[in-house]
């Protein structure tokens, strides 16, 4: 997972520099700790930004135990990798646009979404929710095999569109 990121990451900040010759630009996160960021905000609040090589391993296991599922690896792994606040892309015709791994907030909103996801599914976690499509879709990955899908929570449909988290961010 961390070889497919920095590939992305490379891509991503190559494209910023051809397009505007800066690094990628975001508003302003409030609770987003300052390192992420490089320089200051503007009048509009956008800021500058780069990821990041984390140095640090988020601790998984209180979110396992009040969610009382095991996760998997893959989605461990991407919280693990990089700090970002942007990754998305165009991955097999669907535009996508994966949840940011943001310090100082990156594990309270993903146990937030992760609670409100399970609320919604009976009280079931056989996917965990990583992002969303253009159209509104989920983009969940199966915590038993690790495949990507798109969920269709209206019609209880879900569409398998990777074998992998790692397979897809390699080819957004």
């Amino acid at each position: 997972m961390k070889q497919e990121m920095e590939i992305y990451f490379n891509k991503l900040l190559k494209e910023w520099d051809g397009f505007n010759g800066t690094l990628p630009m975001t508003q302003w996160i409030e609770g987003a700790e300052d390192f992420i960021f490089e320089g200051e905000k503007d009048e509009d609040d956008y800021i500058y930004w780069k990821p990041l090589k984390k140095d640090v391993r988020s601790n998984f296991e209180e979110i396992e135990k009040k969610l009382n599922v095991h996760l998997h690896p893959d989605i461990k792994a991407y919280f693990n990798c990089y700090w970002f606040l942007e990754l998305a892309g165009n991955y097999n015709g669907y535009d996508l646009v994966l949840n940011p791994v943001i310090p100082g907030i990156e594990l309270k909103d993903f146990k937030h979404e992760t609670e409100l996801y399970k609320k919604a599914h009976n009280d079931q976690l056989f996917n965990i929710p990583i992002g969303i499509e253009a159209n509104g879709l989920l983009l969940v990955v199966d915590n038993e095999s690790g495949e990507v899908k798109l969920e269709d929570y209206e019609r209880n449909s879900f569409e398998i569109i990777s074998e992998s988290l790692s397979k897809l961010i390699e080819n957004l």
